[in-house]
Order: structure tokens, then C-alpha cells, then sequence
């Protein structure tokens, strides 16, 4: 005769299992590994680490891995992730887990510039995210007062690209990827001194293909002295860029092919016959989708290509306010957005300052070279030379209020209004 004590314990153990996630860890130590460590903490399985205050530094000496599916959260309190004697990756998220991190600062070995080997790959990332080709929904980034510094590769990279490092920078650069968007959240954060150890290493790189759109914030932030671009967004397939950046700037960004003679007898380092120079902040969108969003209050200066450069390809454009931005002595345009299909440009420039970028160039160019509708409105702003082009059928226009333009307007099929 069963009892109801024998019948209720049946009960329990015929009960769906359901996984749970593992409890936090607390990293004790700035030890390599071993109890207490953070590359024990990141083993357990783990999806929140906090990191006990009285640790100051932790010891890196091979890339720490993070294999899970559950988001992980890591969080610091002003201590340093010291990779100085690897030349790898630091932090590698490898199954597309959403990450949070907070507090922290990242230390590559920061002597990539100054010399060159063409026969070897110098250099890993800060913090790398795969994102495997299953992933669906939202892959979230988000980091706060977070540093990456003296890696040779990109500072921070999110890949949901199957080529790996060789998916290529600029629209349409190849590769399949899974149909989630990328949401890129940074507050606080300092990229400086990377991408000297490798062509084409950005300080924030994010490769998007197949159909999800990339989201990118970026809020008191700074992204100084990269090899390659400061920031760059490649969203290769259908989908839309959203931007929300604002109180950062992006400096002195893009001369890898310039700080060692040796790069300039490898083809990689030559564009058209001169070097390959970067940006500070690059935006390419290629397929069904649009670049749209607001840009404010930025410092965009020294950088060795244009400052700001956004491209869209195929169907889109652009709808962008662009208000507050100070760019200055970039070897190219300080803004420039083209749009090289059928797309129409809505961009708004407000209170922008360009002056002293490259005399040989406009300070600001905005041009559609296919069929669509291009609208510009300037206001309360000073720009020493402005281009706009529409190079379709339709007419665009220009509408310029309570601002200054050194040089004659230069438009090619646009009405002042």
C-alpha cells in the first residue's frame, strides 16, 4: 500500500528536469589560475563574477574562455586584467553569450608600434564575442568603464560573421552569419593604443552579416591612437545600423601603415597607389538597410583618413541628425556619408564645427550616386567647405540657416532653399 509520503516523492522525481543556471563566483585572487582565480570562476560555469575589491591585478597568461550560453556578467572595481606577456586574445566569449562587464581595465603587451614582421601575426584582441550561426534574437554588449589597451588586434571585436578574422572590413566584406542583431552598449569606455600588431585592426570592430541590424551606443567615451579605425561597423547583409553616439571622441586613429617604412612594400598597406589609412569612426552598411540615428557632441580630430565616414550600398540611405561635432586637421573629410544605390540621404548638421581638415578635400561631403532623394539642412554651424551631390535623376536640396560656409556651396544637382 503506498503512503502519501511514498506518493508525493514519486511525484518529485517525475518532474521535468530543468537547468538552472550555476550560482555567482567571487574571484579572491590576481592568481593565473587555480581556486579563487578568474579563470576558475570562468570555468564553473558561472554567469556572474564579481571580483572582490582588495584584488588589485590579475596575472593573464593565456587567453581566459568563457564557453557557456547563459549571459555572463563580470564585474570589477578598478582592477587591472594584466596581459602584458601573451600575445593572444584576453577575454573570449565563444558560444554568442550576451556579456556585461563593468569596472575593468584590459592590458595587452603594447609593443606592437615600432616594429613589423610581415611572416608573423602580432597581437589577440581584448574582448572578443563569437557569435555562432544558430544564435537568434539579440546579441547585447554592454560595457562599462571598461579600458582595453596594447592589444595587437582589435580592442574589442563581435564577429557573427563565418569567415573569423578573415570576413574582411567595409560592406558587403563575405561571409554568412545567424540572423540575430548585435547590441553594442559602451559607457565609460577607453580604447587606446591598439591595432599596431595586424592590418585592419580596429579599436571596436563589429561584423554583422545575414539579417539582423546592428545597434550601437556609445556615451562618454574615447577611442585613441588605433591602427586601424576607432570604431567600425560592418553590417554586411539586410539590415539597419541604429546609432545613438554622444560626449565621446575618436583621435589620432589610423596610421598603421604609416609607423613602420617595411609596411609599405606589402600590398596590403597600398589603396589606389597610397597607403591604407583609417578612420575614426566608420560605418558600412550593404544589403536592404538603412544608417540612421543621431550623433552629438563629439571631438574628432588627427585621424589619418576621414573622421567621421559612413557608406550604405544597395537599397537604403540615411536618416542621421548630426549635432555638436567638432572636426578638426583629419587628413580627409571631417564628415562624409555617400550613398551608392537607390536610397535617399535625410541628414540634419547642426552646430558642427569643420575646419583645417585636408585642403585638398571637403571638409564635409555628402553624396547619393544613384536614384534617390538627397535633403540636407545646416543650422548654427561652421564649416569651411561643404559638397553635396546627387548624381540620379532627382534633384536634391540644401537648406543652409544662421550658419557659415567659407567656400561657395559646392552642389551638383542640389537646390539651395
Amino acid at each position: 500500500m503506498k503512503t502519501k509520503l511514498s506518493m508525493a516523492l514519486a511525484s518529485i522525481f517525475l518532474l521535468p528536469t530543468i537547468a538552472v543556471a550555476a550560482p555567482g563566483a567571487v574571484v579572491m585572487n590576481g592568481n593565473s589560475d587555480g581556486p579563487g582565480s578568474l579563470k576558475a570562476a570562468l570555468a564553473s560555469g558561472a554567469n556572474k563574477i564579481v571580483i572582490q575589491g582588495k584584488v588589485s591585478t590579475i596575472a593573464v597568461t593565456e587567453t581566459l574562455e568563457y564557453t557557456g550560453a547563459t549571459a555572463l556578467s563580470i564585474v570589477g572595481s578598478g582592477q587591472t586584467l594584466d596581459a602584458t606577456g601573451i600575445d593572444d586574445d584576453i577575454i573570449v566569449v565563444k558560444n554568442g553569450a550576451d556579456l556585461t562587464m563593468s569596472n575593468l581595465s584590459l592590458v595587452g603587451p603594447g609593443n606592437y608600434k615600432g616594429y613589423f614582421d610581415e611572416d608573423k601575426y602580432d597581437g589577440g584582441k581584448g574582448i572578443f564575442v563569437d557569435v555562432p550561426e544558430t544564435r537568434t534574437g539579440v546579441v547585447s554588449v554592454k560595457l562599462t568603464n571598461v579600458t582595453v589597451s596594447g592589444t595587437g588586434y582589435h580592442g574589442v571585436h563581435i564577429s557573427d560573421c563565418t569567415l573569423g578574422d578573415s570576413c574582411g572590413g567595409g560592406s558587403g566584406g563575405g561571409g554568412n552569419g545567424s540572423p540575430a542583431s548585435i547590441d553594442v552598449q559602451l559607457a565609460g569606455v577607453t580604447v587606446d593604443g591598439v591595432g599596431f600588431g595586424s592590418q585592419d585592426a580596429d579599436g571596436v570592430r563589429v561584423d554583422e552579416r545575414a539579417d539582423g541590424d546592428i545597434y550601437f551606443t556609445a556615451t562618454n567615451s574615447t577611442f585613441i591612437n588605433v591602427g586601424a579605425d576607432g570604431v567600425e561597423l560592418d553590417e554586411g547583409n539586410n539590415g539597419d545600423v541604429i546609432l545613438n553616439v554622444g560626449n565621446s571622441s575618436f583621435n589620432n586613429n589610423g596610421d598603421y601603415c604609416l609607423f613602420d617604412t617595411n609596411l609599405l612594400d606589402t600590398d596590403d598597406c597600398y589603396d589606389d597607389g597610397d597607403p591604407d589609412v583609417d578612420d575614426g569612426f566608420d560605418v558600412d552598411e550593404a544589403g536592404a538597410g538603412s544608417i540612421t540615428g543621431k550623433i552629438h557632441n563629439l571631438i574628432v580630430t588627427n585621424n589619418y583618413d576621414e573622421g567621421l565616414d559612413f557608406d550604405e550600398e544597395d537599397a537604403g540611405g540615411f536618416d542621421l541628425k548630426i549635432v555638436a561635432v567638432s572636426a578638426f586637421n583629419n587628413e580627409d573629410e571631417g564628415i562624409k556619408a555617400s550613398e551608392e544605390d537607390e536610397g535617399s540621404i535625410n541628414i540634419s548638421l547642426s552646430a558642427i564645427d569643420l575646419q583645417g581638415n585636408n585642403g585638398s578635400k571637403e571638409d564635409s561631403e555628402i553624396e547619393e550616386q544613384d536614384e534617390g532623394t538627397v535633403a540636407v539642412t545646416v543650422n548654427g554651424s561652421y564649416i569651411d567647405e561643404l559638397k553635396i551631390e546627387e548624381d540620379g535623376t532627382e534633384t536634391g536640396s540644401v537648406k543652409v540657416r544662421g550658419s557659415t560656409i567659407v567656400e561657395p556651396l559646392d552642389l551638383d544637382n542640389i537646390d539651395e532653399i
